[in-house]
């Protein structure tokens, strides 16, 4: 015969039982999360996170896993990843589901950035901080199931935003430091390193699908005399407004780029010598039709000159460069603030 259980029994069990689930379900979504941020490094992208996505493994196969293991691959995959933008609707979904809601949204400085789900519940909605950046505050925000969130749940949710703000973070002090690297800190251009590496890239592309590939060269004239007159902040204002110009007359795919003191260099992808020669004579007219003002009752007149070559088979990116060196350094000598290109050393 069967023996009966007093409530508090029946209550010590079912906590119990609450207890283990709930740990489970952590370490659980901790491998899924893991998992499926560490697929974002693959070749296959949002592919792979969809196959991975109908292939989890069981929680009792997950639940052998440390938990202090699991939270370790979470943090490494997600800052693996370098993109916090790529992070967010993969947090998202996994919180989401982890959790139960019937909906998702992300906030990005009041801005929705990706949702999931059906998000227009009226139930108690749990709003979650994934940290700020400079487009403002990061918010996950979820929309409960009929019954609402337990106690446990909400606590699970509290507990995976913490982690997710902790990786996220790291992404976006990741992001930072890759772009000071190959960032000019004065101009905002590219550095001379990163512009070598576009070059030697946009070389193997052009002879890959037979394309032109263009440099220019430009060299800001009597540049010393600026320094020497107004002083080197007036300098770098200067050097700040000629980057200014180049970018406002260059495409998306052109690589312009600061490589020493007061030269520039652009790459010009799928363009010939005559296309940048006449992107050079544009920048050149802008720069010596208008004054930059160096402080505020100051302004100076300056002028630039620009050498352009284009590559020609079997050229190494050295040599490419030494041609429009050689072609800037004719305009220097014929009298400065004109566009010189290697094929004929003549005015354009």
């Amino acid at each position: 015969m069967p023996v009966p259980l007093d409530p508090a029994s029946v209550e010590g069990i079912v906590g119990a039982v609450h207890s283990t689930m709930l740990v489970l379900a952590i370490v659980a979504t901790l491998a899924t999360l893991g998992l499926l941020a560490w697929t974002l490094r693959s070749s296959e992208g949002r592919r792979s996170v969809e196959r991975h996505r109908q292939e989890r493994r069981r929680p009792t196969q997950a639940a052998q896993r440390d938990p202090r293991e699991a939270l370790a691959l979470v943090g490494d995959a997600l800052a693996a990843t370098h993109n916090p933008r790529v992070l967010l609707p993969v947090i998202l979904e996994v919180i989401t589901e982890a959790t139960g809601a019937v909906g998702g949204q992300i906030f990005v400085g009041g801005e929705e950035a990706a949702w999931v789900g059906a998000v227009g519940s009226d139930g108690d909605q749990v709003s979650l901080e994934l940290g700020s950046t400079s487009d403002g505050e990061t918010t996950l925000r979820l929309h409960p199931p009929k019954d609402g969130f337990t106690r446990e749940t909400r606590a699970l949710a509290e507990w995976l935003a913490s982690q997710a703000a902790v990786a996220l973070e790291n992404a976006r002090l990741h992001d930072v430091v890759q772009r000071q690297a190959i960032t000019d800190d004065l101009t905002g251009l590219v550095n001379r390193r990163r512009f070598i590496e576009a070059l030697q890239a946009e070389i193997e592309r052009a002879r890959r699908f037979g394309s032109p590939l263009t440099v220019i060269l430009a060299d800001l004239d009597d540049f010393k005399r600026v320094n020497d007159d107004y002083g080197h902040h007036a300098g770098d204002v200067v050097l700040r407004s000629f980057a200014d110009l180049v970018r406002s007359h260059v495409r998306d795919v052109d690589v312009p780029g600061r490589i020493g003191g007061e030269e520039f260099a652009i790459l010009l992808p799928e363009t010939d010598a005559g296309g940048a020669a006449g992107v050079a004579e544009r920048m050149r007219h802008s720069l010596s039709s208008v004054s930059v003002f160096v402080s505020d009752d100051r302004a100076v007149r300056v002028t630039s000159s620009f050498g352009v070559a284009e590559l020609v088979t079997e050229q190494a990116g050295d040599d490419l460069l030494r041609a429009a060196d050689a072609a800037l350094y004719r305009a220097k000598s014929e009298g400065k603030n004109r566009v010189v290109t290697s094929e004929n050393a003549t005015k354009s």
